[in-house]
Parts: structure tokens; C-alpha cells; sequence
């Protein structure tokens, strides 16, 4: 099996996070070179946030394994285009918990992960329900699964998330929305964000039927909020 030459590992979980570490472990079979670059702190739904027109701060804590004071796409930004490194693929993960449905939107791991997309590397994002035991169990064959039908693209982002408990398949799924109920418990001037998550889904091939029906999910994401069927439809709108 032909490796990765340089593999760009980045989270949204931390530089110290147990999945970050537990991937490069598991990466070690796939590449030659692994170089994490990872946010100082926990910076889980930070979504495609940027640091803009101020300094961060970054170090080297070891050969390859950079910290950097600033959100996962800064890490990824400057994992590509600060080190100097030419890498053949970005690795986001794993997330400490799932990432199905609109909370792609929020996601750090997804921004890291389309970061690299939009800096023209293919790019895998995978997450966890806060357990790491099947993603360490079934990494092996979800790469191989991933490598073998040559799914990895410069087009297109892979979300992989693996469900808790027995794991029965793969299955390659569209990006559900879930109808939820959010509300807030209020303490004086202070409000806790709470919701309480739609079980229902549209499809088999929605990934949180995926989820709930023990099979990996596989996502395709792209790194644009264009809508190619509401622009033709406003289009006929105005050109009546």
C-alpha cells in the first residue's frame, strides 16, 4: 500500500484532546509524516471561525506537534500555508462527539476539515460520540473502505462520523436536517443553551439514520453556502 507522503492533522478539541492522539496512532499506516497542528484550547463549535488582523501565538512542543493559540482554521491555515509543507492530505479529528445534520454548521472539526478543502488538499473529518473504542476498532476499515472506491477528493470533504456500539456497515449519506426544539434556561442575567433533538429523518440515506441504525456515515460536503437550485429558481422568477 503506496502511504501519505505528509498527512496535516488538526482538531477543534485541543492539542491534547485523546482523539487527536489516538488518530496520529492510527494514521502511522497510512503516512510517512504526520504533523498535528491543533488550538491551544477547546474550541469546539467555533465552526469556520478565523483569526483576522491580529497576531496568534503558536510552538512547537515536539518534533511535528504544534499548538496554536487560535481556532482550528487557523490551524489548518497555518498548518498549509505557514509550515512550508507540502501535504497530500488534511485530517480532522477525531471530534470528541458526533458531527450530523446542521451541527456541520457549528462544527470546528468540519471547519478545520473544509479549511483544507478550500486550500485545494483532500480532506477527511471524523467524529466520535465520546467514545473512541469503535473508531479505534473500525479505523482500518473505513480508510481501506475510503482508499479502495477512491473517495478522497480535492472537491469535496469526507465527514466520517462512527456510531457508538455495534457498527454493521458503511453507508455513504446526505447531510440530514433535524426539526429540533431549542430553548434556554435562564439563572438571573445568565442563559444555558438547551435543545432537544428530532429523532425523525427523511431517509435511509440521511446520516442521522445512519447513526441511529449502527452504520458509519460518509458524508460529502463542499465548501460553499451556493444554492445551484435556488439560483436558477430566482432566475426564473425575475426573467419572466
Amino acid at each position: 500500500m503506496k502511504k501519505f507522503m505528509n498527512v496535516l492533522l488538526v482538531n477543534d478539541d485541543g492539542y491534547q484532546s485523546e482523539g487527536i492522539l489516538i488518530t496520529r496512532e492510527l494514521l502511522k499506516k497510512y503516512a510517512e509524516r504526520i504533523v498535528i497542528v491543533a488550538p491551544k484550547e477547546h474550541m469546539s463549535g467555533k465552526g469556520s471561525s478565523i483569526t483576522i488582523g491580529k497576531q496568534f501565538e503558536f510552538k512547537e512542543v515536539e518534533k511535528d506537534y504544534f499548538y496554536v493559540d487560535g481556532t482550528p482554521v487557523d490551524c489548518a491555515l497555518f498548518g498549509i500555508a505557514g509550515l512550508g509543507i507540502d501535504f497530500d492530505l488534511v485530517v480532522s479529528g477525531a471530534n470528541n462527539g458526533e458531527n450530523l445534520s446542521y451541527d456541520l454548521v457549528y462544527s470546528g472539526t468540519i471547519g478545520a476539515g473544509l479549511e483544507g478543502l478550500k486550500m485545494g488538499k483532500k480532506s477527511i473529518a471524523f467524529s466520535c460520540p465520546y467514545s473512541f473504542e469503535e473508531y479505534k476498532k473500525h479505523f482500518d476499515e473505513i480508510m481501506d473502505f475510503i482508499l479502495e472506491f477512491d473517495l478522497l477528493s480535492n472537491k469535496y470533504l469526507l465527514s466520517v462520523n462512527i456510531p457508538v456500539g455495534q457498527i454493521d456497515g458503511i453507508r455513504i449519506t446526505k447531510d440530514a436536517f433535524r426539526e429540533d426544539r431549542h430553548y434556554f434556561k435562564i439563572d438571573g442575567n445568565k442563559a444555558l443553551t438547551l435543545r432537544d433533538i428530532n429523532e425523525n429523518y427523511s431517509s435511509d440515506r440521511d446520516d442521522w439514520y445512519a447513526y441511529n441504525h449502527h452504520l458509519v456515515s460518509i458524508t460529502p460536503l463542499k465548501n460553499s453556502y451556493f444554492d445551484e437550485r435556488a439560483f436558477k429558481e430566482i432566475l426564473e422568477k425575475i426573467e419572466k
